[in-house]
């Protein structure tokens, strides 16, 4: 197993809890236990570092209410920018799970929400021409579920391959939370 001290990330007398039970911490974030003692700065630019040394600010503030990436290039990943997202966050002791929108909605559709400070969704939307697609209903439940997140100072991370479409797609008023609530990354 390596030393997740190894990197310097992760400060034994202040992290000492976390690495005792990291499969756990990582398996509830949904994320491999690497991603908690990487450097954020190793996998994300300054935007992400920024909002994450952010992080309590935007929540007690409100007035950003997450992160959108965007994408600029088919090549760059967001997966691996979501993963080291959460494990920063989960070693500042933050509540971060990933998952996808599929989950998300299941538990939308069950009446429990997810349980998280911050909320990682790599998949949020794709259009149509990707492969994506949605019920009507279900894009109601996530404009639901972003907005009732805002109201508890719950944050939420999201991927919207184009927010052009997402527009046309969700509608006016679901590009416009975004477009106005979010801080949006181009990747």
């Amino acid at each position: 197993m390596t030393d997740p001290y190894a990197t310097g990330v992760l400060k034994k007398d202040h992290h000492d809890r976390l690495v005792a039970d990291l499969a756990s911490f990582a398996k509830d974030a949904g994320i491999q236990p690497r991603w908690i003692w990487t450097a954020l700065a190793d996998t994300c630019g300054p935007k992400e570092v920024a909002y994450v040394r952010q992080f309590n600010r935007h929540r007690a503030e409100g007035l950003i209410q997450g992160l959108c990436f965007v994408r600029k290039l088919d090549d760059v990943p967001v997966a691996p920018r979501m993963a080291a997202l959460a494990g920063a966050l989960v070693r500042n002791f933050v509540r971060a799970r990933v998952m996808t929108v599929g989950t998300v909605l299941d538990l939308c559709a069950h009446s429990e929400p997810p349980d998280a400070t911050c909320l990682l969704i790599p998949n949020f939307f794709l259009p149509k021409s990707e492969g994506g697609t949605i019920a009507t209903w279900q894009v109601n439940a996530l404009y639901d579920l972003l907005t009732h997140r805002a109201a508890m100072g719950q944050q939420t991370v999201i991927f919207a391959a184009n927010l052009a479409a997402l527009g046309k797609e969700y509608g006016s008023a679901f590009s416009a939370l975004v477009r106005d609530s979010y801080k949006v990354v181009e990747l």
